[in-house]
């Protein structure tokens, strides 16, 4: 097990009292609920973030055509009128 910090957290006392009985059934810290807690919802944010390429925007990539072939480089003279 890697080394651990101490911190500080507050919580309602309802959710406390909850935690607390939750902890107490699985014969297991508090501190070791939270972890565990805050690791799957640290695996869940890092498997979405990594899924990009699942997104439907990702669909539309070159359904598009047009003969402007400088946009990039010239997005404010197409979008605006300003010069090139």
């Amino acid at each position: 097990m890697p080394t651990l910090k101490r911190t500080q957290m507050y919580f309602p006392e309802d959710m406390l009292a909850e935690l607390k009985l939750f902890a107490g059934a699985k014969k297991e810290s508090i501190s070791e609920v939270v972890r565990e807690a805050v690791s799957s919802f640290l695996k869940q944010k890092n498997a979405q973030a990594k899924n990009w390429t699942s997104d439907p925007i990702w669909d539309m990539v070159g359904t598009a055509n047009s003969e402007v072939s400088d946009g990039a480089l010239n997005h404010d003279y197409y979008l605006y009128g300003k010069s090139k």
